[in-house]
Parts: C-alpha cells; structure tokens; sequence
C-alpha cells in the first residue's frame, strides 16, 4: 500500500503519468519578476526527456535558425522534437484511445532566454500528432516539443507518433521573430494583431498571448486541418 501512494505521489509531484500513456512533462507556471538583466541560454533537456533528445540526429535537434532553413516535408520515418503551438486538439473516440493534436511548428535555433522558453514566431507549417494522454492536460495554445517519428504525410500536414511530450502553458515562453522563411498557416495569422519584431515579451502576462495567438476558447477540441 505504501510503495502505491508512493508512485501515486510521484506522478503527481512531476506531471508525469506513463502508466500505458505517452510520457508527458508540463512546464510549471511560476511568477516572473523582472532583475534588470537578460540572459541567452543553450536548450537544457529535462531528465526525463533527454533519452528522447539523444537519440535525435544533430540535423533534428533544432529546426531552423538565422543561418538555417528548415522544412518539416519530406521526413517520412525521420526521429524528430518539434516544438509548435496546439490548435486543435481531437479527443479518442473511445477509452484508452488515442488524442489527435493540429500543431502549427514553429521554428527553434537551440538557444532560449535563461528565465523562459523562446522560440521563434514563424515556423515551417502544420503537423498533427497522435499520443496516449489525457486531452485535459494539455491546453489549446500552449507552446509544445513533441518527440517522435514523423509517420506520413497527408495534403502537406506531416503525421508524428509521438513518443514523449513537453508542455509550456502560457506565461512560460515567448517569441523571438528572427528567422525567415516563414510558411504559417494563414489561418492562424487572421487571430493575432501583432508581427515581426513586435512579438517579443520578456515578462509576458496573459494579453501577450491574447494579442499574438489569439483566444484559446476558439480553438482546442476537434479543431480540424485545413
């Protein structure tokens, strides 16, 4: 009985569950205060993922850059960690099933500020992903770094079986918009009111997230590709 709540406690403790689900970490919210200084850090795994980060190929451990284009076409059977802003999000038709979720990618460098999650405003377009998880957990328009195997490629959406799943609910990431090439899809862009150098937000509070990405009530459950 101990040794349960003990693994109880555990999964709680570190937003993590993998009983017969996909392994999930969730970034926890805290309160930023501003110190006077910035600072720019090299992306640091977490412990759990960082046997999912290690297996990638230095070609897929970032996804585009000032200095370096990207595509997410063409990498059918390819090990890659995408990091994206959930859409839509498809709930299993039946128990145990699995959750369908409509990313738009968004490209990352591998250097973040040191206080929170940056990546890019612009990005290499739409993929869905199929994993094991609870739906509720994670919210429509969190920032997400999706670990897999990109599976197919349908109407130009790529399709990732998801082995592990990093989550960044608003107030931990920002955007940085330093990297053309930018292939979003234009459905997204009629919801925010803001672009280019305009995106970035040291401290960022909720209208950050209202103004770029728009209000998370219009989108998440069964939103569908288009």
């Amino acid at each position: 009985m101990r040794l349960r709540h003990l693994a109880i406690a555990f999964c709680v403790a570190s937003a993590i569950c993998a009983a017969a689900q996909t392994p999930i970490e969730i970034q926890p919210v805290k309160v930023l205060t501003p110190n006077g200084t910035l600072g720019t850090c090299s992306y640091k795994p977490t412990a759990v993922e960082a046997p999912y980060f290690s297996r990638l190929s230095d070609a897929e451990k970032t996804n585009g850059g000032m200095l370096t284009k990207y595509s997410i076409h063409g990498k059918t059977g390819t090990a890659v960690a995408w990091f994206g802003i959930v859409r839509g999000i498809t709930p299993p038709a039946e128990s145990g099933g699995e959750t369908t979720l409509l990313i738009e990618h968004r490209y990352f460098d591998g250097m973040t500020d040191c206080h929170i999650m940056l990546v890019q405003w612009t990005g290499g377009g739409d993929f869905t992903t199929k994993l094991k998880v609870d739906p509720a957990t994670i919210p429509a328009l969190s920032l997400v770094r999706i670990y897999g195997t990109v599976t197919g490629e349908k109407l130009s959406v790529p399709e990732v079986r998801v082995d592990y799943i990093r989550v960044w609910p608003w107030r931990t990431f920002n955007f940085m918009d330093l990297t053309g090439n930018d292939r979003t899809n234009p459905r997204w862009k009629k919801s925010s009111k803001v672009s280019g150098m305009n995106v970035y937000n040291a401290y960022p509070k909720d209208e950050y997230y209202f103004t770029l990405l728009g209000d998370p009530a219009d989108f998440g459950l069964n939103l569908r590709p288009e």
